[in-house]
């Protein structure tokens, strides 16, 4: 069965997890382990019940391919959870059922024949290499003018900062996770200043920052608490109010992606 999810309702069906051989867009696949045969592949990320692509390509070898993806993006892997693919010998239709699925699923991994941004639950856990391209439509995540300036997200992440790293439950975690505060800092803000002012200099991969940390989901409640709190008190209320929502969102991403159970690891 392949199904509509959320605002996807008038856009790309996903298919859902165990499928043994699930559609995109009306093409079937197969999820086993990748075959070196030519044809189409998708690297996807379970999220929930649903599979998602992160990567569309067509390939001569399709195993050769993938592993060679593998071998330069180790930190674009970690989101990575399963495959999907199907042999198509002649590389002109290859080429142009990838181009087709590629247009129609925008996996944030993949910049050529892109029509929009990647969904924002994918966006939270690695990096939509397509943000930023004059071709696509302006995201909607940013706000024209929030009154707000550099300075104030500076006070925003070192007061955050300040509580999170006292909180008895939390405040280990830090400890040991952050070597270099001042640099953190700066990572930080910067997250937050392409989020809310819509610069460019962030280009980290959040999701993959927080894997092996041995979080635990009461973390994130508490993470929110302290964050909820202090973006009312140093952010005038519409920034406030996006920045929450942001957090809100990646706690419920970072979370399916952490703790739910997902299919199989890819073998490319």
């Amino acid at each position: 069965m392949t199904v509509h999810v959320g605002s996807q309702a008038a856009g790309p069906l996903l298919p859902r997890a165990l499928e043994r051989e699930p559609e995109l867009r009306g093409f079937r696949f197969l999820s086993t382990p990748l075959p070196h045969a030519a044809g189409v592949y998708a690297l996807t990320r379970r999220i929930g019940d649903l599979v998602h692509p992160v990567l569309i390509a067509d390939a001569e070898d399709i195993a050769a391919d993938a592993a060679a993806f593998a071998a330069r993006e180790p930190d674009a892997m970690k989101v990575i959870d399963g495959q999907l693919w199907m042999i198509r010998p002649q590389a002109r239709q290859r080429a142009q059922i990838a181009r087709d699925l590629i247009g129609a699923y925008n996996p944030p991994l993949n910049r050529d024949h892109r029509t929009r941004h990647a969904a924002p639950e994918l966006a939270a856990l690695v990096p939509d290499r397509a943000e930023g391209d004059p071709r696509l439509e302006p995201s909607t995540d940013l706000a024209a003018d929030l009154s707000i300036t550099e300075a104030d997200l500076d006070r925003l992440v070192r007061r955050f900062y300040a509580r999170a790293t006292a909180d008895d439950l939390i405040g280990p975690v830090f400890g040991r996770a952050v070597a270099d505060w001042e640099h953190h800092f700066a990572t930080i803000r910067d997250f937050w200043s392409k989020t809310l002012l819509g610069t460019t200099r962030y280009t980290g991969n959040p999701f993959s920052a927080h894997l092996g940390l041995d979080l635990r989901p009461e973390f994130f409640e508490r993470w929110l608490d302290l964050f909820r709190a202090t973006a009312r008190q140093e952010l005038p209320a519409p920034a406030a109010d996006r920045a929450i929502a942001k957090v809100e969102h990646m706690s419920s991403c970072f979370q399916a992606g952490l703790f739910l159970p997902s299919s199989p690891a890819a073998t490319p």
